[in-house]
C-alpha cells in the first residue's frame, strides 16, 4: 500500500526533486556494503540481515522514483512540444 502511494506521489513531484531518488539509492547501496561487512562477524549476522532488508527497500524506492522522474520528464517535454507546435 505504501509503495502505491509513493508511486502516485512521485508522479506528481518527481520532476522537482530528482536528486532525492539518487540519495535514497546511494543510502541503500551503502547499507548493502555495511551489511556485507556485518556478515563477517557471527554476532552481527542478524543486524546485517535486517540491514539488507532495509537496503533492498531503499534501493527499490530509489529506482522507482528515478523511473517515475524520467517518465514524467518525457511526458512534460512532449506536452511542451505539442503545445509549442513542434
Amino acid at each position: 500500500m505504501f509503495l502505491l502511494w509513493y508511486i502516485r506521489y512521485i508522479r506528481r513531484t518527481a520532476h522537482a526533486v530528482p536528486w532525492i531518488h539518487l540519495g535514497v539509492g546511494a543510502v541503500g547501496n551503502l547499507a548493502f556494503v555495511v551489511g556485507s561487512l556485518m556478515f563477517l562477524s557471527p554476532e552481527w549476522t542478524r543486524t546485517g540481515t535486517w540491514l539488507f532488508v532495509v537496503a533492498s527497500w531503499g534501493m527499490l524506492i530509489g529506482v522507482l522514483g528515478e523511473i517515475a522522474a524520467r517518465y514524467e520528464g518525457r511526458v512534460r517535454a512532449r506536452e511542451v512540444s505539442v503545445a509549442g507546435g513542434g
